[in-house]
């Protein structure tokens, strides 16, 4: 049970999940939509690349009707039952009543959780989460750590797979005229948010690049509860940062781009660049490695599982404590190093072969440990081991019932209400 047709994170996950756990288990495995509305436009509908999986294992999930086996809760615990969110308990609870064995599968961007959901998570019989530093992390805050299971993300390298792509054709440059000759492109994706280090971002691009130098940054990037006049805020920081008129060029794409053209987006550049603050995994930073660009990420939080120094740019960063108005007292969370963003920058557009040798080998990576075939036998292992524990348990309880005495066995009836239980 996930946000599948919402876009976003949890939506992506979900589908790679789905892909590889449709061919191993088959018709066992249905997927069915919670957490959020379907919100994708009938466009992205019509144009989906994995529309036709999402109709079967939807119809599987309709044909059934609310989950009586293993279920996973695969969004923001904030959703789980009961639901912060008016109607979903009616419309989709998550676990549902009849779940024999329920799982919440989530993540989070700082070193701890927010109010309320370590109590959330230990309702469940298990918690899934992408990262051993998550597993800390939630234990740390107070989930049972006997609950927690380390289950990294699913990323579709054969979609994602640059020999199949042509780049996408891109929006005029911000207030500049086009290069000459082709630039060296660095492309960044992100909602327009301080946690994905924008700011660090902007101020390490143009104190190392000149206006004159064969570069571009292209930033793919949509409102969260932010404003959508991108070429505006910009403007503000480049006045408060006290920057120059003449600087080098950048390009903005402030509008979602379907999930079918983005193999495109990520052709269009050679280098993927985010200084985030927090991730809980980091869905763009692994479809730009299947896309075997070489990918620049601060070393912290979710790349740590999958980002080193054979297949990309681990950048410095420093804990720092989250600002007052996240709303999360107590709470670190990253501070990229601008001076290290600076020199790996200058290093990719220096050292473009290495870079690219580099970003093969990530998509080597992606598609060996991290495709949805080698992330569904791991789920399969999990999913074996807890049905083998159902197994037990029940005959353990076909046992005890056997044993009991006949005061025993009335009592028994009377609790549970129903003689036909014995």
């Amino acid at each position: 049970m996930a946000p599948a047709l919402s876009g976003g994170g949890y939506a992506s996950e979900a589908i790679a999940f789905a892909q590889g756990l449709e061919n191993v288990l088959g018709n066992r495995f249905a997927l069915r939509q919670f957490a959020e509305p379907a919100s994708l436009s009938d466009e992205d509908l019509a144009t989906h690349p994995h529309m036709k999986l999402l109709r079967r294992v939807m119809r599987l999930a309709d044909a059934r009707g609310a989950g009586s086996g293993i279920v996973v809760c695969h969004s923001t615990p904030d959703a789980w039952v009961p639901s912060k969110f008016p109607g979903w308990d009616a419309v989709a609870p998550c676990p549902p009543p009849r779940a024999r064995f329920a799982i919440g599968r989530t993540m989070f961007e700082t070193d701890g959780l927010p109010k309320g959901w370590a109590e959330r998570c230990n309702t469940m019989d298990e918690i899934w989460v992408p990262t051993s530093e998550a597993a800390e992390n939630f234990a740390r805050a107070g989930v049972d750590a006997g609950k927690i299971v380390v289950i990294g993300e699913p990323v579709d390298s054969a979609f994602f797979d640059p020999t199949k792509y042509a780049p996408l054709e891109l929006p005029p440059l911000l207030g500049q005229a086009a290069a000459a000759a082709a630039p060296y492109r660095f492309l960044a994706v992100f909602k327009w948010e301080a946690r994905k280090g924008w700011d660090v971002l902007l101020r390490a691009y143009w104190a190392e690049f000149e206006a004159n130098e064969r570069v571009e940054l292209v930033l793919k990037t949509t409102p969260f509860h932010s404003s959508g006049d991108f070429e505006g805020l910009i403007a503000d920081f480049v006045r408060v940062s006290g920057l120059p008129a003449r600087r080098a060029p950048v390009r903005i794409l402030g509008h979602d781009v379907a999930a079918a053209a983005l193999p495109s987006l990520y052709r269009t550049a050679d280098c993927f660049v985010l200084p985030s603050r927090g991730e809980g995994w980091g869905r763009p930073h692994v479809e730009a490695m299947a896309m075997a660009l070489p990918v620049i990420a601060t070393n912290a939080t979710g790349p740590t599982a999958f980002l080193d120094e054979t297949v990309g740019y681990p950048l410095d960063a420093t804990r720092v404590p989250v600002p007052d108005e996240m709303q999360l007292p107590g709470h670190t969370w990253a501070e990229p190093s601008v001076k290290h963003l600076r020199a790996l920058m200058r290093h990719v557009y220096t050292e473009p072969e290495e870079a690219r040798a580099r970003g093969a080998r990530a998509r080597e990576r992606m598609a060996k440990a991290f495709s949805p075939a080698a992330l569904a036998a791991e789920v399969e292992g999990h999913l074996t081991r807890i049905a083998r524990t159902l197994s037990e348990r029940e005959q353990g309880d076909g046992r005890a019932d056997k044993g009991i005495g006949k005061a025993e066995a009335k009592a028994k009836v009377k609790r549970h209400g129903q003689r036909d239980e014995l």
